[in-house]
């Protein structure tokens, strides 16, 4: 189909849909580059490594050099992602309104952790959530029903896009109305901050410092010695990064984008712009020594500064996926590609403890079990105790067939098992954890008998390093 009617199409669709003309450009020209080849993945030559002395520095020599500043913290706020539904969970709702800690949701601990830092210093610190058409309402919902309170609004909506025949470059016509939208990145969080006027209202207010970072990390609380630090030498854009390890094969990484050896920007590098032949190599533990957590603080003046100069740029994600068995692509951002309309950059590197996120039920398990504690900031660190044993995060691999999906998950997880000291929790086969056990080490439970096995059925109360067939 010719470019100027699949346009129009995409131009009539989202119009009908309530989207914004200057959205509606701003997506035809990503659509134009994918058209011309664009594919979303770099060239792999240009991509140089960060300078640990220029462009990095620890979070321990933050607090030990930058104190608190409560003049400072007064012009902080804080935006959580929260427009995802937890698809790869199986859920048809917020993830974040699920029970992770204590009986309390996502959201609950969110809002708690904002309330302390309310009461520790005196400072009203807002609270804001960038949620999609699918979860404002029940996650409005929850605020109220915990409480929660402040003169700012809670909430704004991210855009929405339409999923495009990979071939015709049109709007998909699903029966399905849900199908045929998807959630434009991230990176949407900065057109919809100055499209919905958010950005000129925090800056009317005082506001310099926004702390954004993703609703399913806990650990990714308000550290006030970062504020005073951005603000002091005076740093546009940081990003929170900590060391890797073979459980962050996925994790975005920053780089220095060169030509002819020479430094031109920073970038963003997900994995879905690796190319193939460099898979291995991004994924390993050797280039990359340490990985982006979507921990993000922007300077608003600098951010409301690039924005007025114009081309305000983001990497293009191709993401190319099946509805009903046909191809379709979608165009999605990242936010923390927006580092490379700045040249004012700091990677804070960060401890493990303030990257815990919630991507899959595995993740679930391992913070809802006793390796992780609530802390009395509402933090979701690991436990001290793990800590002192010299044991980092746990690799847990269940079996996609009986535990992906969160009501699965529920089912044969009616007793969290002790992970206290385990290093590797593998399941395979269909188990139904129904008795408290404690695991250590490497464990590994098989069930080949294609029907349901219980832990009781062991009759016992510990397992360390050990294959247990059942």
């Amino acid at each position: 189909m010719e470019k100027q009617k699949s346009d129009q199409l995409i131009r009539d669709t989202m119009k009908a849909a309530g989207l914004t003309d200057a959205f509606i450009a701003d997506f035809i020209t990503k659509v134009d580059a994918v058209r011309n080849g664009e594919t979303g993945m770099v060239n792999w030559e240009e991509v140089g490594d960060l300078d640990p002395k220029t462009d990095e520095i620890s979070l321990e020599t933050i607090h030990s050099s930058y104190a608190t500043d409560l003049s400072l913290l007064s012009k902080l706020v804080v935006i959580k992602l929260n427009g995802g539904l937890g698809t790869s969970m199986g859920l048809d709702k917020a993830k974040s309104l699920i029970p992770i800690k204590d009986s309390m949701s996502f959201l609950a601990v969110m809002s708690k952790q904002i309330e302390f830092i309310r009461s520790e210093y005196g400072v009203d610190v807002p609270l804001l959530f960038m949620d999609s058409y699918n979860t404002q309402k029940d996650s409005q919902k929850e605020l109220e029903k915990n409480g929660f309170k402040q003169t700012l609004r809670t909430s704004f909506l991210q855009n929405k896009v339409p999923r495009l025949d990979a071939k015709t470059f049109v709007p998909i016509q699903n029966k399905n109305e849900k199908e045929n939208w998807c959630p434009p990145g991230h990176g949407d969080i900065y057109f919809t901050m100055v499209q919905e006027g958010i950005l000129d209202e925090l800056l009317s207010k005082g506001f310099e410092i926004a702390f954004l970072s993703n609703g399913d990390n806990l650990g990714a609380t308000v550290d006030p010695h970062i504020v005073s630090y951005l603000l002091k030498e005076d740093i546009h854009f940081a990003m929170e990064m900590t060391p890797k390890t073979l459980a962050d094969k996925k994790g975005g990484a920053i780089y220095r984008k060169t030509l002819s050896g020479k430094f031109i920007k920073y970038e963003l590098l997900e994995t879905a712009q690796v190319p193939k032949e460099h898979e291995n190599e991004f994924s390993g533990l050797g280039k990359f020594r340490t990985f982006s957590t979507n921990n993000l603080w922007i300077n608003l003046r600098a951010l409301k500064e690039r924005f007025n100069q114009g081309n305000f740029s983001l990497s293009l994600i191709v993401n190319p996926k099946q509805v009903d068995g046909k191809p379709v692509i979608q165009l999605e951002t990242a936010m923390g590609s927006a580092v490379g309309n700045f040249s004012k950059f700091k990677g804070i590197i960060i401890p493990r403890d303030r990257f815990a996120p919630v991507k899959k039920t595995e993740d679930y398990l391992i913070r809802r079990s006793d390796a992780y504690v609530l802390n009395s900031d509402f933090s979701l660190t690991m436990t001290k105790e793990r800590k002192s044993a010299g044991l980092g995060e746990i690799l847990v691999l269940l079996d996609e067939t009986h535990y992906k999906k969160i009501d699965q998950f529920d089912s044969l997880f009616k007793e969290y098992p002790s992970l206290l000291y385990c290093e590797e929790l593998v399941v395979s086969g269909e188990i139904l954890f129904d008795v408290p056990v404690a695991l250590k080490g490497k464990v590994k439970f098989q069930n080949l008998s294609g029907g349901l096995k219980t832990i009781s059925s062991l009759n016992r109360k510990e397992f360390q390093n050990e294959t247990i067939s059942l």
